[in-house]
């Protein structure tokens, strides 16, 4: 995944649209389909770990978790209902505004931490599922930013491999579209867990790039980040750190974990605003 430069702005992950671990929202014992990870929000909350900073507008709920707080201090959410919360951790926002409570990405399955015990990332490892088979991978840092785990090598086609046999990872890439209808614009990715192969992804497969979502665009101006059938509407912020603006949605138009303690009597419009459309 591209990773936050200091003086380019903030950027969301290119990273492809199958997230390892990716799982129902802790802030519900039910199976409502609304608080289910999606990419989106599985990449903004990866980028907020490894950045340290919130990538959404926060709800009151959220802000009101971190008060009297600082930055990197425990906090946690509750779930609309009361129920079962969530544990997070006090994020600043993007404009530097305020500090709000961001859910902590969960760990990785017990069995798959074991399997890199003693390991380092890029070491070969083996993990047994419950049903007795044996799954090989590589130890790789887990979306919660801190946990070496056993996670799958991804293996796309071959000819997705071949398209960027000379390119590097973020280069431009294309690959024959079906019934030989012309070609597919893609992006050479090495997948989710930065492990390779290096293969070209399909451009409807990526996750939007947060600046280039307000390339040409002024603060304030309306942007959207979209991903397949998901797609959410946000504002053009600039960052409190400089750079160029980038594309901040509502935390509370975000399924998953974010969803936690928001929209509400409390919901804080604060930049990105409501709007989530498709795929839901």
């Amino acid at each position: 995944m591209r990773t936050i430069r200091k003086g380019r702005g903030l950027t969301l992950a290119a990273i492809g649209a199958a997230m390892a671990w990716a799982g129902a929202s802790a802030c519900s014992a039910g199976a409502d389909s609304s608080l289910s990870t999606s990419a989106l929000s599985t990449a903004i909350g990866t980028v907020t770990t490894s950045s340290g900073t919130l990538l959404c507008a926060p709800t009151q709920a959220q802000i009101d978790a971190c008060s009297g707080k600082a930055a990197s201090d425990s906090c946690s959410l509750s779930s609309a209902d009361g129920g079962t919360g969530v544990a997070g951790t006090c994020r600043t926002t993007v404009d530097g505004a305020s500090i709000a409570c961001a859910p902590d990405l969960p760990a990785p399955p017990q069995a798959s931490i074991d399997a890199c015990s003693g390991h380092a990332a890029g070491d070969s490892c083996q993990v047994t599922e419950p049903d007795g088979d044996v799954r090989s991978g590589v130890c790789a840092t887990a979306r919660d930013g801190t946990t070496l785990a056993c996670s799958r090598v991804p293996t796309p086609p071959q000819a997705a491999i071949d398209a960027c046999a000379s390119l590097a990872a973020g280069d431009a890439c294309s690959l024959p579209g079906r019934a030989d209808a012309g070609t597919v614009a893609g992006v050479c990715s090495l997948g989710p867990a930065g492990i390779g192969p290096l293969a070209c992804a399909p451009a409807q497969d990526l996750l939007p790039d947060a600046t280039a979502a307000c390339s040409g665009l002024a603060a304030g101006a309306s942007c959207t980040l979209a991903s397949r059938r998901e797609s959410v509407s946000g504002s053009c912020v600039t960052p409190a750190a400089g750079g160029a603006a980038v594309c901040i949605v509502s935390c509370a138009s975000l399924r998953g974990p974010f969803g936690c303690g928001g929209p509400g009597p409390g919901w804080h419009d604060g930049p990105g605003g409501p709007g989530r459309h498709g795929g839901h």
